[in-house]
């Protein structure tokens, strides 16, 4: 590519032109150097610093020049100034890669990573992350932080993919490195250690380990405690409160619920005392999830709608409507549950064509990508062969001619094969999406049965009559036991949902059902028409999987 060509002659004239760095040379890289370190700490300091240097960069080396150019962008980032283009951080990347400074190279190619993922260019983003990863692994003298930072970034990326297994691998690797930093000496503890634990905790809940979820979530608060809460964990700290409050409701465990009502205390306290334009986005939502688990319904219920009534995300409204929904039914309300149902249906439909939009175009950038990639090979390739024509004889450029023939050929069936590869990839989340478009709309269809709440005792009755044989079951019979479950005990088809996924079955879901209103085995086998054994095997796997769901039946009734 010319560009890189001219890079390179203006690297060697620099070389030749300066054998050593002079000491004034020396100073504004210590200097630039400095300003980088209080971006992380003291960012308005920064920014000061950074502008004293400018006068004094414009006539020093181009080195330094391009130094100070890094640190300017490092700086907008820090201020969340969204770039218009990639062209800056590229124009310095280039230069540091004919360098061949492991540092340099590591911090150019993660703020190339941070330009690509402001402008949503995500396959680029991933690229130039692993790039920095690459780099500061090879790099006797990484800069860690920069390290750390392209592993959070790359579990970002990897969430919003939904690849939740390699999300976890790189947070579960920013933890580890964390770990191996030397603490500060004289007391001093690790700053930023909050995040890197609480990415690890998002990763396993997102991957429904709810222990390791917990003990990452329990770490994360004693190291942002051992910091003294700072403002900065505002969102670490709001989500951590969603997670306690979601995972330790009191209605299932009384124990872990009086275990962590402490720190839910704590981290509302910590919270509340920020003002109230420096509070995170997520903060409402946390504090109604929290009155609703604590039985708080009706201030659950204000929270819930302010924040249905600011959000502008589909994700945003959907947890509020839900959380209406739930707080309504818990009322015996059924008509306003009814109505936050259908709220609830309708922002679903919307986010699954969003999610399915999302892949659809993350697939197209994906193609764009690599399209682009053998543009500049070609470039690349095209400028070596109008330099190899000068200097040698034919023979020499038929080689060459065929074996850029080759190469093409080659690329050519890489870049199918991964196309082919996406298509299919993209293929498997949409139908993953329709199955989870069917499991909720028969869960709200479910929700929305209010008429079996006068008539639940009738329904189960009959149940039990069938178990003895004095009393026949129609299909239609099935869904008013489930409805009449859900009235007793809302989300209880949710939660069940949420343990087995995409292995659960008609015969199963029923199974755990009539359990649930206490049944034994034997009387299963007679309500399903089914072997004992088969009867006996279900009630085994709906233990193991929902023992702690099942119990307490329904024998009373």
């Amino acid at each position: 590519m010319k560009r890189k060509t001219l890079f390179i002659i203006i690297v060697s004239l620099s070389l030749l032109c300066s054998c050593g760095s002079s000491e004034e040379e020396q100073q504004l890289l210590n200097s630039i150097e400095q300003a980088w370190q209080l971006g992380e700490t003291a960012l308005p300091e920064a920014q000061a610093h950074a502008e004293g240097l400018r006068d004094s960069v414009r006539e020093s080396s181009e080195y330094v020049r391009q130094k100070y150019d890094l640190l300017t962008i490092r700086l907008r980032d820090k201020c969340d100034m969204m770039p218009s283009s990639p062209d800056s951080a590229l124009q310095v990347t280039s230069y540091f890669e004919i360098r061949k400074d492991d540092v340099d190279k590591e911090r150019a190619y993660y703020y190339a990573g941070s330009a690509y993922r402001d402008l949503k260019d995500y396959p680029r983003a991933v690229s130039f992350f692993l790039k920095a990863v690459d780099e500061a692994e090879k790099a006797g003298d990484a800069d860690t932080l920069i390290w750390q930072n392209a592993l959070s970034q790359l579990r970002f990326l990897y969430m919003l993919q939904l690849n939740y297994e390699e999300e976890l691998n790189v947070a579960l690797q920013a933890v580890a490195l964390a770990k191996a930093s030397p603490i500060p000496p004289a007391g001093g503890v690790r700053r930023n250690m909050g995040w890197y634990l609480m990415d690890a905790a998002s990763a396993y809940k997102h991957l429904n380990d709810t222990l390791r979820c917990l003990q990452y979530c329990d770490q994360a608060y004693q190291a942002i405690q051992e910091e003294g809460f700072p403002a900065k964990y505002g969102d670490v700290l709001a989500h951590m409160l969603t997670i306690y409050s979601n995972l330790t409701i009191p209605q299932h465990d009384n124990l872990m619920f009086l275990q962590y009502s402490g720190k839910t205390d704590t981290l509302l306290q910590h919270l509340a005392k920020l003002p109230e334009g420096q509070r995170p986005y997520n903060y409402e939502l946390s504090l109604a999830l929290l009155h609703e688990h604590a039985n708080r319904t009706d201030s659950a219920i204000l929270q819930y709608k302010a924040y249905y009534d600011k959000e502008e995300t589909l994700s945003g409204r959907y947890e509020a409507a839900a959380g209406l929904q739930r707080c309504y039914r818990q009322k015996k309300d059924f008509r306003q549950a009814a109505e936050w149902g259908c709220l609830l249906y309708d922002t679903n439909d919307s986010i699954i064509a969003q999610r399915a939009f999302e892949e659809t175009q993350r697939a197209k950038d994906s193609y764009i990508y690599y399209r682009d990639k053998e543009k500049e090979q070609a470039l690349v390739q095209r400028d070596e062969r109008i330099i190899s024509i000068s200097v040698m004889a034919g023979l020499a450029l038929l080689s060459i001619l065929m074996g850029l023939t080759a190469f093409y050929y080659y690329r050519r069936k890489a870049l199918m094969e991964e196309i082919v590869s996406k298509d299919r990839e993209l293929q498997e989340r949409v139908r993953e999406l329709r199955q989870r478009e069917k499991i909720n709309r028969e869960l709200t269809q479910i929700a929305l049965m209010n008429n079996t709440a006068d008539d639940v005792e009738n329904i189960i009755a009959q149940f039990r009559k069938a178990a003895v044989g004095q009393a026949r079951l129609e299909e239609d019979s099935w869904k008013e036991l489930m409805a009449a479950i859900e009235t007793l005990y809302p989300g209880f088809h949710e939660a069940v949902q949420g343990r087995l996924q995409g292995q659960l079955r008609e015969p199963l879901l029923r199974t755990i059902c009539l359990m649930k209103i206490g049944m034994k085995p034997m009387e299963i086998a007679q309500v399903m028409d089914t072997k004992k054994q088969t009867a006996w095997n279900r009630v085994k796997r709906a233990e193991a999987a929902c023992g702690d769901l099942i119990s307490p039946s329904l024998s009373a009734l």
